[in-house]
């Protein structure tokens, strides 16, 4: 196990960093997310497009936008587990606990959250969008399902995050 003394103070700078800028990135996501679904304009010129539902009829009243934003809570929970556990991860760093098994169990279950937030992707989408066009007709109401080469490259960084979480798993075992 490696201690503060031992930590390189390079290492420990932008742990400092990350330990700053987590928090407030955690911080803007649920203020904007909450915020665009609050915002009838923000949500038809921001989510409306990026569903898919751009020029068709959808509903942007009170009670879809409070359902959109519970439905849209799901994987900004995860984001925000993920988030937290790399919080963890940069303050063990900042203290000088590198290879430890618990940085690399830090480093599993961001894997695993990345995981869970690139199958929601799709499945979120396909969610709010039947959501948005649900006051629309029979025949008028749509079922969007996209998957974007986003979803592939968040899944692949995820299984490199859980990889090198295993080795560093062996590392600590090692050291």
């Amino acid at each position: 196990m490696t201690h503060s003394h031992d930590a390189p103070p390079r290492l420990r700078r932008i742990a400092t960093w990350m330990c700053i800028v987590i928090p407030t990135v955690a911080a803007l996501t649920t203020l904007m997310v909450v915020g665009v679904w609050l915002s009838p304009h923000y949500a038809a010129s921001l989510l409306v497009p990026r569903l898919g539902l751009a020029g068709l009829p959808t509903s942007l009243d009170l009670s879809t936008r409070i359902a959109g934003l519970f439905v849209s809570a799901v994987p900004v929970f995860v984001l925000l587990y993920a988030l937290h556990q790399s919080y963890k991860l940069f303050d063990a760093f900042r203290h000088g606990d590198a290879i430890t098994s618990n940085a690399a169990l830090c480093l599993r279950r961001i894997g695993l959250s990345m995981i869970v937030i690139a199958a929601l992707r799709p499945i979120i989408g396909a969610i709010l969008s039947l959501l948005l066009t649900l006051a629309n007709p029979p025949g008028g109401r749509h079922i969007v399902i996209g998957i974007s080469s986003d979803d592939y490259m968040i899944a692949t960084f995820a299984g490199l995050v859980i990889a090198i979480g295993y080795v560093m798993t062996e590392a600590a075992r090692l050291a």
